[in-house]
């Protein structure tokens, strides 16, 4: 069965990925069923030439057989690959990727076929042998010296420290990422950029290897002084003195920050393609019964003479129905369903939506502010959905605000966007978690599944919008909106 159709789908992130990131597919075999234009530029070989080969035709022979070969023991097992790989180019020129590998598999758990990131990574290949060739020369001059540094400065980040930890010296490229100034980082460790994210055995293990004079090569998740986060593929050669004990330590850095969102997001493809299969399975199995429920209730209320009885039965059938647009609503999770998109005015919709909330408001002590130049705006949508995703973001709204506020909600036609801005007064949310919204069973309630907001997006995705969070603490939330505005 092939993969449904999710929020972040494969193909999207492909199209997204494609001018930045060298990506291939290949089957079972390894023989290339598609592959990027980056791929083809890096590679030399057209799509023609490249598709149907097997990956063989890269090969630098340059690695021994065994490295391929734990390479396919892994991926057929359904475990992801990482590692760094030389390739030959049509023209006879080499290059080096740093390569992920991530089976996609079936029902039965075996991979049906493979999708390869790389980043390359030739320039930094070039660079550390550059300087291990360099270091082992005594009699290298200061312009060769000269020289090294600027290459360094300007392909990696480059840090220095003496055999403490402490930093000695950053390039600009450091000071660029980690959005500290020089002098704020000379004189610290490293633990001014740590992101809490790596376990303690991580950096003892690090630290274990440099120690004994070897260099240590691996990724790094840090965190930069405006709290933002970025992964660097770092190396680390140690320097040593006339004991065989390091004096010193050359970090070399280079930013692979896209490069793991790119791998995140596949894997979250593939997540919420087992989250869909799953609802639609649930749905389907619950709409069943519903049926048989809703037709005899319908029989029971045609045949009953009593009036009370009516009543009870009359209110049994409207709760069915309410449980078969629940389950409805549900199928969202399983896939983009092909919605009948229809022309209409977007404001009257918002404020059905802040009608029903009425008594959740008023138990909170929280007033809904709409705030509308144009009361006639229209947009294309299908009217149940897009109440969904307000009820939903409102509702979050009014439960972040425990001790009462507003909640404002503007509307703007930019150029050929719809703008719905809704602020609140709430705890607001730590930048952290803001990039985790939105995932599956990803929540901040004690009580919730994560579901609700993971809807909004898809709904919003199909209809050819998008959902951007902002937030600080103690201040409250922003959340936008952006629809198409036809003109």
């Amino acid at each position: 069965m092939k993969p449904i159709n999710s929020l972040r789908s494969l193909a999207d992130i492909i199209i997204a990925l494609d001018a930045t990131t060298i990506i291939d597919i290949s089957d079972i075999h390894g023989s290339i069923i598609y592959a990027n234009e980056k791929f083809c530029e890096t590679s030399k070989f057209t799509q023609d030439e490249i598709l149907a080969k097997n990956h063989r035709i890269l090969n630098a022979n340059y690695h021994p057989k065994e490295y391929f070969a734990s390479l396919w023991r892994t991926i057929q097992t359904g475990e992801i690959w990482k590692g760094e790989i030389k390739n030959k180019a049509k023209d006879g020129t080499y290059y080096w990727t740093d390569t992920t590998i991530v089976p996609f598999l079936d029902e039965e758990g075996k991979p049906y076929q493979y999708v390869t990131i790389r980043a390359d990574i030739t320039k930094r290949k070039q660079t550390e042998d550059t300087l291990k060739s360099t270091l082992m020369k005594l009699d290298t001059s200061n312009k060769e010296l000269s020289d090294i540094k600027h290459a360094l400065d300007e392909s990696s980040i480059v840090a220095m420290t003496d055999n403490k930890g402490i930093i000695t010296y950053v390039n600009d490229t450091f000071c660029a990422i980690s959005k500290y100034e020089r002098e704020e980082l000379i004189g610290q460790d490293h633990r001014i950029l740590n992101s809490s994210y790596h376990a303690q055995g991580f950096f003892k293990n690090l630290w274990r290897t440099i120690g004994e004079g070897k260099i240590w090569r691996g990724e790094i998740k840090n965190k930069a002084k405006d709290g933002s986060y970025y992964w660097v593929y770092t190396t680390i050669v140690p320097f040593l003195n006339e004991k065989g004990k390091p004096y010193k330590y050359v970090a070399i850095r280079n930013d692979i920050t896209e490069q793991k969102k790119a791998e995140d997001l596949l894997l979250r493809s593939e997540k919420l393609s087992a989250i869909g299969e799953l609802a639609a399975g649930v749905a389907h199995e619950i709409r069943n019964p519903l049926t048989t429920l809703k037709g005899f209730t319908a029989f029971l209320i045609e045949a009953e003479t009593d009036y009370k009885k009516q009543l009870y039965l009359k209110l049994l059938l409207e709760e069915v129905e309410r449980i078969n647009f629940i389950v409805g609503e549900f199928m969202v999770l399983a896939k983009p369903q092909a919605i009948e998109l229809k022309m209409k005015p977007l404001i009257p919709i918002i404020e059905r939506v802040r009608t029903f909330l009425v008594s959740e408001m008023n138990l909170h002590n929280v007033s809904i502010l709409l705030d509308v130049r144009n009361e006639d705006i229209e947009v294309e949508c299908e009217e149940n959905q897009m109440k969904q995703v307000f009820l939903n973001i409102l509702k979050n709204a009014i439960e972040a605000m425990p001790n009462g506020g507003n909640i404002h909600i503007t509307v703007e036609v930019k150029n050929d966007i719809v703008e719905i801005t809704v602020k609140d007064e709430g705890t607001g949310i730590p930048k952290e978690i803001i990039e985790k919204i939105g995932d599956p069973f990803f929540s901040t309630k004690e009580t919730g599944n994560g579901l609700g907001m993971m809807v909004c997006f898809t709904i919003i995705k199909n209809h050819h919008g998008s959902i951007v969070i902002d937030s600080k603490e103690d201040e409250g939330t922003i959340i936008r909106i952006s629809l198409p505005y036809p003109d």
